[in-house]
């Protein structure tokens, strides 16, 4: 159960935040790896809906902190793209790397839970 608190950190948003601040790819894959190896350890202990419902709460905290700070962030940074339509496009393309990660996880406790007398 603590480890899903840590979908309160609006992973979506760092990316974007540190890209535009430090001119670091760090937050991207702080993002990719961070979410990808929480996803995978809940997956294993069984926790698919925590892996749901966490991905939804740490996307609606980063749109949130996007929408807030308005049109001034970034100042033409990430064109074409606004602030908000970036931390979609990473939350898609975070499912995107998650999903395989989950599966994996999920059939690999399936297999160990067959093979368990």
């Amino acid at each position: 159960m603590k480890r899903t608190w840590l979908y309160v950190i609006p992973f979506a948003w760092f990316g974007p935040y540190f890209d535009w601040k430090e001119g670091s790819l760090l937050g991207y894959a702080l993002f990719l790896f961070g979410l990808g190896a929480l996803s995978y350890s809940l997956a294993r202990s069984g926790k698919p809906k925590d892996i749901v419902i966490g991905n939804l709460v740490s996307f609606a905290i980063s749109y949130g902190i996007a929408l807030s700070v308005g049109r001034g962030y970034g100042e033409g940074y990430f064109n074409p793209l606004t602030v908000s339509q970036l931390v979609i496009g990473v939350s898609i393309l975070n499912l995107v790397v998650q999903i395989p990660i989950v599966m994996h996880a999920i059939q690999r406790r399936a297999k160990q839970s067959k093979s368990a007398p």
